[in-house]
């Protein structure tokens, strides 16, 4: 919190399988994760910040955009390789569509 109040006027702390709290302009965001069978943790993170920042850009609001990037975080880590694991917009919204965060 001191971070996001001093320095920036956006924090998100992963928590790996706990979530995360997202610090964003003196809101305070938790948000757990979107539970699925991991084949590997590779990837996971860039993942989810391409998923995040993808929204932002998009004119999301943050709590969206942190949603799409735990989807995004959440595919990746069930699917084989890394670059090649992303999703595409179609798989990002059907996923989110067909799966929910659990809190």
């Amino acid at each position: 919190r001191a971070l996001a109040d001093e320095h920036s006027s956006i924090v998100v702390y992963k928590r790996g399988e706990k979530g995360l709290i997202a610090y964003v302009d003196g809101e305070t965001i938790e948000m757990g994760i979107y539970p699925v069978k991991a084949l590997k943790p590779t990837g996971a993170g860039d993942a989810f910040m391409g998923g995040f920042v993808t929204g932002l850009a998009q004119g999301l609001k943050p709590k969206d955009s942190l949603q799409r990037g735990a989807a995004s975080a959440a595919l990746v880590v069930t699917r084989v390789g890394c670059s090649p694991a992303n999703p595409n917009e179609e798989d990002l919204q059907n996923f989110m569509r067909s799966h929910h965060i659990n809190q």
